[in-house]
């Protein structure tokens, strides 16, 4: 666990509930955790177990019932709903478990990219090209001018990771990155990923069923109904045979 200084992500007793009273279902149950600036942190457990729940609060997509969620110095528990939403623009990334989500279907690869930037007071030419370089880094280059539509399903994960990664965000938080993909792509794309958090300085949640995550991250967390459970290091990931 990181020590409290170097914390980029502070979670104490968090919880998180669904529903009124008489039919509540409890989806996080007094969770802590601490991730660094720059750790990469694999977040596995069965279907329902809390883990899209998780990174909706870290995203600030849904305030926590309970408990401290601190990030970057900003607790999401207590933020107003601007303030949660300069938390997604500023230091949050998104990556949607259905790419396309994250998309906007009319644009190419590059517009795609430079939405996010919009509003940030940069200019014109200095967005491009930080675009561009994001989408050469996700070996994208060559598609820039095609829309979504165009794109192989690899294609359109890299492009939904490049969007979330457009701002430069501390924390990147992806949602089954490498459903959907055969493991030479999944693993592809993960080392891509690596090098460009690596070179970003960028913590990264990676919410996954894929036991094989693991080795593109420093640690994995178990959430097992609602509680987050560290996996000592060393030991192999668990595996679940729950459809995704």
């Amino acid at each position: 666990m990181a020590r409290a200084a170097e914390a980029l992500v502070r979670i104490s007793a968090l919880t998180h509930s669904y529903g009124a009273r008489d039919d509540r279902v409890v989806a996080l149950r007094h969770v802590d955790l601490e991730l660094a600036a720059g750790e990469r942190v694999a977040v596995m457990g069965r279907s329902g177990s809390g883990k899209t729940t998780l990174l909706n609060v870290l995203a600030g997509l849904e305030p926590p019932s309970g408990g401290r969620v601190v990030i970057a110095g900003r607790d999401l528990a207590v933020a107003t709903r601007r303030e949660r939403q300069a938390h997604r623009r500023d230091v949050a990334g998104y990556v949607w478990q259905e790419p396309a989500d994250g998309l906007l279907p009319g644009l190419t690869a590059l517009e795609n990219v430079l939405v996010p930037m919009l509003g940030r007071g940069r200019p014109r030419r200095e967005r491009v090209q930080a675009a561009a370089r994001l989408l050469d880094a996700l070996r994208l280059v060559d598609r820039r001018d095609d829309p979504p539509v165009r794109l192989s399903p690899q294609e359109t994960q890299r492009l939904a990771v490049a969007v979330a990664l457009a701002n430069g965000p501390r924390l990147l938080l992806a949602d089954e990155l490498t459903a959907g993909l055969d493991w030479t792509a999944a693993s592809e794309l993960l080392g891509d990923l690596t090098e460009v958090l690596a070179g970003a300085g960028a913590a990264a949640v990676l919410v996954t069923h894929d036991p094989r995550v693991a080795r593109y991250v420093d640690r994995v967390v178990l959430i097992s109904n609602g509680i987050a459970l560290p996996v000592p290091p060393g030991r192999a990931a668990p595996t679940w045979q729950a459809a995704r």
